[in-house]
């Protein structure tokens, strides 16, 4: 949305809300082949959450930028290929556009200390719980951090959240052992909330009296920090 022609106006940067993917916007996925519960490393296995499309829809409507910022070293582990990558990303945006929604930008770290593909083999400043991707993100899209949100289901995404000046929210159940364990890794959120589609009640409590225009997003694209 567009600033309103008033005289002596000033137009901070853009809020944003910054969303982990796996987890969060997408189930994971058990991968048999490596025993483990993980991010869907082919097309097939990606799956919105219930109700993320019209969260994600909720958010932009509040003004919010809605950018995905989201370690993915399947690529490093030697679980996935750049090709794979791309097409469960694309696979995203067609199932947010089902159900009309978008993003307006993807920001992935591609490295991990310990990758199998020396080229990834990396310790970086884009891996959450460093900020790195938060920050590229506000350095591209105009973005003001002290007003944006970090949205995730993890411990990195908060670490990450806070780091880069931003209120945090933890998708997840408010249980006194992981209060526990975010106190002793410095890692506590402002928040607490179920799911997306409670986030965005968070967000609305939270703007409702705080009136901030936006100047118009810049066309979706993505990053990978490769």
């Amino acid at each position: 949305m567009a600033p309103p022609n008033v005289p002596g106006l000033l137009v901070k940067g853009r809020r944003a809300v910054f969303l982990d993917r796996d987890g969060c916007i997408n189930s994971m996925v058990y991968l048999p082949d490596f025993g483990l519960v993980d991010s869907p490393q082919n097309p097939d296995q990606f799956q919105l959450l219930p109700g993320v499309a019209e969260s994600i829809r909720s958010i932009k409507a509040m003004g919010f930028l809605a950018v995905v910022v989201s370690n993915q070293p399947g690529i490093a582990k030697g679980k996935s290929t750049p090709a794979l990558v791309e097409q469960v990303t694309q696979t995203m945006h067609r199932q947010l556009a089902e159900g009309g929604a978008a993003v307006d930008a993807v920001y992935y770290c591609l490295h991990h200390p310990e990758a199998v593909a020396p080229e990834y083999r990396l310790t970086c400043a884009c891996r959450k719980p460093q900020p790195g991707l938060l920050l590229q993100a506000a350095d591209d899209l105009g973005i003001d951090l002290g007003a944006s949100f970090m949205v995730g289901d993890g411990l990195t995404d908060v670490q990450a959240g806070n780091a880069a000046g931003c209120s945090t929210i933890f998708l997840g159940v408010h249980r006194c052992d992981v209060y526990e364990v975010m106190a002793r890794q410095n890692a506590r959120p402002d928040y607490f909330s179920a799911d997306l589609r409670a986030v965005a009640e968070i967000l609305r409590e939270h703007v409702s009296d705080q009136p901030t225009f936006t100047t118009p997003a810049k066309k979706a694209y993505h990053v990978h920090f490769s």
